[in-house]
């Protein structure tokens, strides 16, 4: 079994929740990760709260803690890592062997500074205040502005999650969102959408997708929309998926369309082919996405690898699948047909080489020697001399 050496950065005692985890992470979280992390809080403390070096514990002993499976603590320990609540590190055994806690109570949660300027849709002072809220960026980290000028334009591409972690709405950019008319009901349109008024959080994003990141009305819509289709309409959720499209050059309604048609295509493929029905990790995703986005392989064609992948090997290996589509990349292969013509071409020779196999057996007697062939007169010669012989 083995050891996972843990520590944490937190100077707290006691099993503190941090508010930012609950006003920030908990409601992106799965129940059942939500509860690790719990567990790893209370696990830390335990009944010493003089503790600060290393505990020890196992994924076994988690999950029989937990009463669940260990496959769930990995994949919970994952996703904790990926939210950025944990950093985990693993052996050469793809193991988890260590566990620290992210210091939760040292990022600020600042509250917000209101001007006595009038705060255009406010609703009270305390949906006012709250919309000028600055989002801190996370510690250690230097915030990128929101609008880099023109004379320090690079050949770097943005950051543009720093970008939205940086971002502050304030007077200025609401007065002029309120004023461009290319933007005009825009915040009516998507609270028809969300059918309730805009959360503080949402109109932040709203104003960070007009200001930071240039999206266009229709953009901003369909960027509501299709998360509302997905029931994640969640300020994290649609956040990342916000930066991630402008990550990948999406830059209108119709490049999010086909973006997203790609991309969920290729992931319901290989769910369906692979028999997964639980969150996908991180990893996963990443084989998902160089096939669909660097390698622009269509989804049948992930689809038929995953289909091979399991008739071959009887496991969803994504390595295993990555090598027949990296052969069917080299090859230039883009359509499921120019897969069929190549196997088509290959199968007479192998169905020749079978056959003379077949012929031919190998064994310890003949491996190794070419068989000789009798004709009908030397067989009938070998019988006579046979029948001589008794």
């Amino acid at each position: 079994m083995c050891t996972i050496r843990m520590k944490s950065k937190t100077k707290q005692f006691g099993t503190a929740v941090p508010n930012i985890f609950i006003d920030r992470y908990m409601n992106e979280l799965d129940g059942s990760f939500i509860r690790v992390y719990l567990y790893l809080l209370r696990h830390y403390t335990g009944s010493n709260p003089d503790r600060r070096d290393s505990a020890e514990l196992s994924v076994a002993t988690m999950a029989d803690r937990l009463r669940c499976m260990e496959s769930d603590i990995c994949r919970a320990l994952r996703e904790l890592n990926r939210a950025g609540l944990l950093d985990v590190s693993f052996d050469e055994n793809n193991r988890v062997n260590g566990i620290e806690l992210v210091d939760l109570f040292e990022i600020p949660d600042e509250p917000a500074v209101v001007a006595d300027e009038t705060i255009p849709y406010s609703v009270d002072a305390g949906y006012a205040a709250s919309t000028s809220a600055r989002t801190a960026p996370a510690a250690g980290k230097t915030a990128a502005p929101a609008a880099p000028a023109e004379d320090d334009a690079s050949d770097d591409e943005p950051d543009y999650a720093v970008m939205e972690q940086a971002f502050t709405v304030t007077n200025e950019i609401q007065d002029r969102f309120e004023k461009d008319p290319a933007y005009k009901g825009l915040t009516d349109l998507l609270e028809q959408l969300l059918n309730a008024p805009m959360s503080p959080d949402l109109y932040r994003l709203m104003l960070f997708a007009y200001d930071g990141l240039r999206f266009p009305k229709d953009l901003v819509v369909y960027l509501f929309d299709y998360c509302i289709e997905l029931h994640k309409a969640s300020p994290n959720f649609m956040r990342k998926v916000a930066v991630n499209w402008a990550a990948n050059g999406v830059a209108s309604e119709e490049d999010a369309k086909r973006f997203v048609m790609q991309y969920d295509a290729a992931v319901r493929a290989v769910r369906d082919q692979f028999g997964l029905h639980k969150t996908l990790g991180k990893g996963q995703l990443d084989y998902i996405r160089r096939w669909s986005r660097e390698w622009k392989m269509p989804a049948t064609l992930i689809e038929e690898a995953c289909r091979r992948t399991i008739s071959n090997t009887g496991d969803p290996s994504f390595p295993y699948a990555e090598k027949i589509l990296n052969a069917w990349y080299e090859a230039g292969y883009n359509t499921i047909e120019e897969v069929r013509d190549a196997d088509n071409k290959r199968a007479p020779k192998t169905a020749a080489t079978r056959t003379a196999a077949a012929k031919t057996p190998v064994n310890k007697f003949n491996s190794g020697y070419e068989q000789r062939e009798y004709t009908a007169e030397e067989y009938s010669a070998l019988e006579l001399a046979m029948r001589q012989r008794h």
